[in-house]
């Protein structure tokens, strides 16, 4: 029996270190529906970790039944063995020991080929829904008659077409594709659609290089030079990237305009053009798994290219015109005038100045008016707290959009002086002084971040919340914990902000004084509004006796959510930690 335990042991090790196997069940309520997610890559990994987040938010959100979650990774880095494949179905079965999953949802290509190869060993009657795949890929596929797929159609000769419209000059396409199996293909699918531009263009092709080789690639190419982002997974030196941080790192340094294929790298250093979107990519997963679950699967549902979309600010440091782009484009991130920059806060505190004065004006008069002078006062406070907003908003743009971009500019002329300055003491000092403009822009981005996030209008609450619950959790011990329920995609800008700023004060308060181990944050929908609860198992504290200061932090959550007509409560005992709940209502029409 020893024998036999440790090699079960043994076993388990291996499926978990060599196959990345990552299952993350949600609790299981009676009645919910179970849905296999297997990724390609893991959940992190771009543009895949969009898909999957929209998917899993939409999917709760439209589903009539509780829904759990059993998320699986493929190991990326290597094709299994069969000891290992074998012991990765052993344990995708033992998960599903008592009934198999009411839906399977693969993500990526890798992803859907090893469900289909393995269907049979593990549970041949459950649909499937295919997703985050090319329409090439997805037409190779043999489906039955209960699944269903939603593929992607990418143009790869329109994204070439964009760069020569934008920039006719250009001599020279350097095209960033990782060494995964997965992208090996697309290498050669690309090579294939790139034929007919042979004579227009040169393609060079750095799937042969690791990420810091390109960096040192794009900051030296020729004149008449444009990058193309294709696809970044795993790089030649087997390095792993998640989301979009190897396309910062090459922003940061490339001497030519990057230009990309999907709606995620917009912001983060691409020009724009015609891109594919995750968002509608993930919301017609949803869809379709919906369907499978109803019995009534759809056909392949293609998601195309959206309008083109571009962003200012890197129109700008090209030198692009506008007047080069497509009939129809969109221009994203392009700051608003001097008079739109400052017109809230002058309008404000002109307003403030004059209910002041007639807040003095009413007293000294008579006393009678009292009730109403504090009337004002509310409405006085309000606006303070959305000229404050405000206020933040834009600094954080400033800085975002001005200040970093002065920067990375500084890290790349640095980066000029260090390359040709190598092995000298100059070249050691510019080398310095490059880093020490990197880490600073990485600063100056993350208080940006701070004072306005802005994925709460890019993704929604919960995933701001998930965020900010990651950087407590990373800075130290404290264990967070982020939990769900039945919350809209789309929230008033208002209510969204209002709650994120609750839960970001009342994090922060723990962090600081509660001395807890453990903070839970539950986010749900209820009495037609949103709650909002945060929970730490620290050192409390007693509610029903007066501070002997008040609390700015505390005044300023209670006056958003005042605003917006919710309720705030504070409950707390000394030794048995504090539970902050918040509750604003939601319009109709939410």
């Amino acid at each position: 029996m020893p024998s036999l335990a440790r090699r079960l042991q043994a076993s388990a090790a291996l499926a978990l270190v060599l196959l990345a196997l990552c299952l993350v069940p949600d609790a299981e309520a009676a009645g919910s529906k179970r849905v296999l997610i297997l990724h390609s890559f893991g959940r992190d990994f771009g543009p895949y970790d969009t898909i999957a987040s929209v998917f899993r938010t939409e999917l709760v959100r439209d589903s009539a039944d509780p829904v759990t979650f059993v998320e699986a990774n493929l190991d990326y880095r290597r094709a299994a063995t069969a000891r290992e494949t074998r012991v990765f179905l052993e344990y995708l079965r033992a998960r599903f020991d008592d009934a198999p999953p009411d839906v399977a949802v693969t993500i990526g290509a890798p992803a859907a080929r090893f469900y289909l190869r393995h269907r049979g060993e593990l549970f041949p009657g459950t649909p499937l829904v295919v997703g985050a795949l090319d329409e090439r890929f997805a037409r190779q596929l043999t489906l039955s008659p209960n699944d269903a797929a939603v593929a992607g159609k990418i143009d790869v000769r329109m994204l070439v077409d964009n760069v020569l419209q934008l920039l006719p000059d250009t001599e020279t396409i350097a095209v960033v594709v990782g060494a995964s199996e997965l992208e090996r293909v697309w290498r050669r699918e690309l090579q294939r659609e790139f034929a007919p531009f042979a004579e227009r263009v040169r393609f060079e092709w750095l799937d042969g290089l690791s990420l810091a080789q390109m960096q040192e690639r794009v900051a030296k190419l020729p004149p008449h030079s444009a990058i193309l982002y294709a696809i970044l997974i795993v790089d030649a030196a087997g390095i792993p990237h998640e989301r979009q941080d190897a396309l910062t790192s090459l922003h940061a340094v490339a001497n030519a305009p990057i230009f990309g294929l999907y709606e995620a790298a917009l912001g983060k250093g691409v020009v724009g053009g015609p891109y594919t979107s995750q968002r509608a990519a993930g919301e017609r997963t949803a869809a379709a798994t919906l369907g499978a679950l109803r019995g009534s699967p759809q056909p392949m549902d293609i998601v195309g290219f959206e309008p083109p979309v571009y962003d200012w600010r890197e129109l700008r440091r090209w030198n692009i015109a506008e007047a080069r782009l497509p009939p129809g484009s969109e221009i994203r991130f392009k700051p608003p005038s001097i008079w739109e920059q400052h017109r809230a806060a002058v309008i404000a505190t002109a307003v403030a100045l004059l209910l002041q004065a007639a807040l003095i004006g009413a007293l000294l008069a008579q006393r009678a008016h009292r009730r109403r002078a504090e009337e004002v006062a509310e409405g006085l406070a309000g606006r303070l707290v959305t000229a404050h907003e405000d206020e933040r908003r834009r600094l954080a743009r400033e800085l975002h959009d001005d200040v970093t971009q002065r920067l990375a500019g500084l890290a790349i002329e640095a980066a000029g002086l260090e390359s040709g300055e190598k092995g000298t003491a100059k070249g050691d000092a510019a080398h310095a002084i490059r880093e020490g403009l990197v880490e600073l822009g990485e600063d100056v981005h993350a208080l940006s971040y701070r004072l306005h996030p802005s994925v709460i209008e890019d993704l929604g609450l919960v995933e701001a919340l998930r965020i900010e619950c990651d950087r407590i959790a990373q800075q130290g011990p404290l264990r967070v914990n982020l939990d769900f329920q039945d919350v809209p995609r789309r929230l008033p800008a208002d209510a969204a902000l209002c709650l994120f700023r609750v839960a970001q004060e009342a994090l922060r308060n723990v962090e600081r004084h509660a001395r807890a181990k453990s903070i839970d944050v539950t986010v749900a929908r209820k009495d037609g509004g949103i709650a909002l609860a945060v929970r730490d198992n620290g050192t409390g504290f007693d509610a029903s006796r007066k501070a002997e200061r008040a609390s700015l932090g505390l005044a300023s959550m209670r006056e958003r959510v005042r605003l917006l007509g919710g309720r705030l409560d504070v409950e707390s005992r000394p030794g048995s930690g504090t539970s902050l709940s918040a509750w604003v209502p939601l319009p109709t029409a939410a």
